[in-house]
């Protein structure tokens, strides 16, 4: 069984169809929201993921799914990744926070341990998300406008 320690919710998804057509792959919308403690509930900062939100689960190439399907244990970590890459910010004592890309994937392979994906998996996992982020350069923020606007027009 997941520890939800660091979490407020367990993770709620359900597919959306219209956006996954709309953003030419498959999308799940979070249907509860939740907030990632970083660190420790007390420690003052979060990652909030608001109900609405669209995520793709985590970001595995098709190859690898039967090692590392885009769901599993790490599921609601890869969520909170996929916040945190969008914004490229946390909430420090209430207050936004600018992060870097690094500082990010640091959240996701805190969170996986949290939620104890085992060992082998987290360091596969954190092999593929350091090399992505070696080889790709991505520094800022991954947003895309129909994303936001799916999130926002959303009526849960």
């Amino acid at each position: 069984m997941s520890s939800f320690t660091e979490f407020s919710a367990p993770l709620s998804t359900q597919f959306d169809g219209e956006a996954s057509k709309v953003l030419g792959k498959d999308y799940w919308r979070v249907t509860k929201d939740f907030r990632y403690y970083i660190r420790s509930k007390e420690g003052g900062e979060w990652v909030y993921v608001p109900a609405g939100y669209l995520t793709d689960g985590a970001s595995v190439p098709r190859l690898f799914w039967s090692l590392l399907p885009p769901w599993g244990a790490y599921g609601q970590a890869a969520v909170v990744h996929d916040v945190v890459c969008e914004y490229l910010s946390i909430t420090v004592n209430g207050v936004p926070r600018s992060i870097t890309r690094k500082v990010c994937d640091e959240i996701l392979f805190e969170a996986m341990a949290v939620l104890n994906v085992p060992a082998y998996k987290r360091r596969i996992i954190e092999l593929g998300v350091n090399s992505f982020r070696r080889w790709s350069g991505v520094q800022r923020p991954s947003s895309t406008p129909k994303k936001r606007a799916l999130e926002a027009n959303w009526s849960g």
